[in-house]
């Protein structure tokens, strides 16, 4: 199955790098992470073409087919286009995420006084990492979202400790405030988990960790593009494209919980 975008098939090559199973058919695939099956983005289908609404039925029931289990219902396609109301219109949650990429190290950014970016190598980097990806979970749900978070960082962990993969942070003081990571994929290097406490936003952090990771993923010379995903019409996108990153493809993911 062709994907033209590169957000998504660096997505699948980095899903399948920490352990998720994808099965191939004509005109979709089916991506089942069973380590963690709580991750939405982890145990999803993945259709070729644009979503239409007269698609909705059977791409429901074919992620219920495969996923019967499942507490959350998530369709990706890999391209932008079509008409996404027949998703919207049911109670969907629809995202249209831009694929960007950078053939140079992007330009640099100040960091706020006092604060310093290195790599996350101590357990205690990771395990704040972990909190930093649950920061924004409302406390009745904060046990459940750390129990996904810490299955992600030790799939992160086994990424870096291949060789593959650099996880860096802005640390303030001993407090991890902003995290991000990226993997070398061939040609390619794919940017992961760019999130950035609100207290610590708009200091520039992100746009030095941006520049760090880049400067890692560059060094061994076989790299040739970088690539960043980010919501269409989202504050990020302004700073990747200041970086130095363009535009290249959309594409479109859609997602409910069961019920409702």
């Amino acid at each position: 199955m062709r994907i033209d975008s590169p957000g998504l098939t660096t997505d699948i090559e980095l899903l399948r790098l920490q352990g998720s199973v994808v099965t191939e058919h004509d005109d979709h695939l089916v991506v089942r992470t069973d380590a963690n099956p709580t991750f939405w983005w982890g145990n999803f289908v993945l259709v070729q073409d644009a979503p239409r609404p007269e698609t909705v039925a059977h791409w429901v029931a074919r992620f219920e087919a495969e996923f019967p289990h499942a507490e959350h219902r998530a369709v990706a396609f890999g391209a932008e286009g079509g008409d996404a109301g027949g998703w919207s219109g049911r109670g969907w949650e629809v995202e249209v995420d831009v694929d960007l990429v950078s053939q140079s190290v992007p330009a640099p950014a100040p960091v706020a006084e006092g604060v310093v970016v290195r790599a996350l190598e101590l357990d205690d980097d990771w395990e704040q990492s972990a909190h930093v990806g649950a920061h924004d979970t409302a406390p009745a749900g904060r046990a459940g979202r750390l129990v996904f978070e810490r299955r992600r960082v030790t799939a992160q962990r086994a990424l870096v400790d291949s060789g593959r993969a650099r996880w860096f942070g802005a640390f303030d003081g001993d407090r991890l405030v902003a995290r991000l990571g990226i993997v070398r994929l061939g040609d390619l290097a794919r940017y992961q988990e760019v999130v950035t406490l609100e207290s610590h936003r708009r200091r520039g952090l992100a746009g030095a960790l941006v520049r760090a990771a880049g400067e890692w993923a560059l060094e061994d010379g076989a790299v040739r593009r970088l690539v960043i995903v980010a919501e269409d019409g989202g504050p990020a996108i302004g700073l990747y494209r200041r970086a130095g990153f363009s535009e290249v493809s959309r594409h479109v993911g859609v997602s409910r919980p069961p019920a409702g």
